[in-house]
């Protein structure tokens, strides 16, 4: 295992996140003894990084990864989130401070490392943002008075939390621009895949991709870490696809492109995971696991080193045919 620094947090942890979300649901519906299993092979693996949140599955995930790791005697760094939801934007400093409280009790932890905020950001307050859980907040709900960076300050005096994150999986990227200038996250959770490479490129013309609008490049700049998402695209680069179908048909078309990757490989997977892992902007590639062999995988991926530069290249070239296969 290699490990990276998060930006300006200045923590060392492992190039290879455990995943613990919705979409691979070991530790929301697993077995408790296969969640055991695969937590103790990862950190067996060298994996530090476990990222959680107080949605997934309803608290369910956050409930299991602290049992786990107390039955383990195991202190990794451990990361959560906070989203709000519409009605809870009266007082947005208390209902940020509630929710860490509560991730803290049910993660069995006196502190932790980082909280991201989950909400996405706009030019207006929605019940809910394009992409994403939560509502949708203002800038203001995060920078102003009594908002959310006021709250996480709180819970920063009180030894409860170290760093800030904020999230780029969905609104106004312009707005979201404002956050990443305030310096105030020192951290940012971001889509970025060899299919989309928009958080830090721009789209090529007439693409129907989602535009992330360089934010990740903007984050990275001012020393933000980068934690990445959708390495795989929910599954669809190693053939287990959880988007809807019409998704599913276009990017699996788009994907063809990049069948060179492959090198005998099954799938395009371990590619995806070395490419998130060439550039080193990024912190850590987030692996969803459904099962123990999920992050066994994404380790000997990573341990295979990034892609070379021929292979860069092609994908670069690929990508400005917006992957139409040749």
């Amino acid at each position: 295992m290699k490990y990276r620094t998060l930006g300006k947090t200045g923590l060392k942890i492992s190039e290879i996140g455990f995943g613990c979300g919705t979409g691979a649901a070991l530790m929301i519906s697993g077995d408790p003894a296969e969640q055991k299993k695969a937590v103790a092979r990862a950190l067996e693996l060298g994996v530090t990084y476990f990222d959680t949140a107080p949605i997934y599955g309803e608290t369910k995930s956050e409930s299991s990864l602290g049992r786990v790791l107390a039955e383990l005697d195991a202190k990794p760094i451990v990361v959560t989130k906070v989203a709000l939801q519409f009605e809870e934007l009266d007082d947005v400093h208390a209902a940020t401070v509630k929710s860490v409280e509560a991730s803290l009790e049910r993660l069995r932890r006196d502190a932790v490392q980082v909280v991201y905020l989950h909400n996405r950001v706009g030019k207006a307050r929605a019940p809910k943002p394009d992409i994403g859980v939560g509502a949708l907040l203002t800038v203001d709900d995060v920078l102003g008075p009594r908002g959310v960076v006021t709250g996480l300050e709180e819970l920063r005096k009180r030894g409860l939390v170290q760093y800030f994150g904020c999230c780029s999986y969905g609104g106004d990227m312009a707005e979201l621009d404002r956050v990443i200038a305030s310096d105030k996250f020192q951290s940012m959770l971001v889509h970025y895949s060899v299919l989309n490479q928009t958080a830090f490129l721009p789209p090529v013309p007439g693409s129907k991709l989602h535009d992330y609008g360089q934010v990740a490049a903007h984050a990275a700049a001012r020393g933000m870490g980068i934690a990445n998402l959708r390495v795989m695209e929910a599954g669809l680069l190693a053939n287990n696809s959880r988007e809807k179908p019409d998704a599913v048909a276009a990017n699996t078309q788009r994907s063809h492109a990049l069948d060179f990757l492959r090198n005998g490989d099954a799938t395009l997977a371990p590619a995806a995971v070395r490419f998130a892992l060439s550039n080193p902007a990024i912190s850590v590639a987030l692996i969803g696991v459904s099962e123990t062999w999920h992050i066994e995988a994404a380790v000997e991926a990573a341990a295979r080193g990034p892609l070379s530069a021929e292979q860069l290249a092609k994908v670069e070239a690929a990508r400005k045919s917006d992957f139409v296969p040749a």
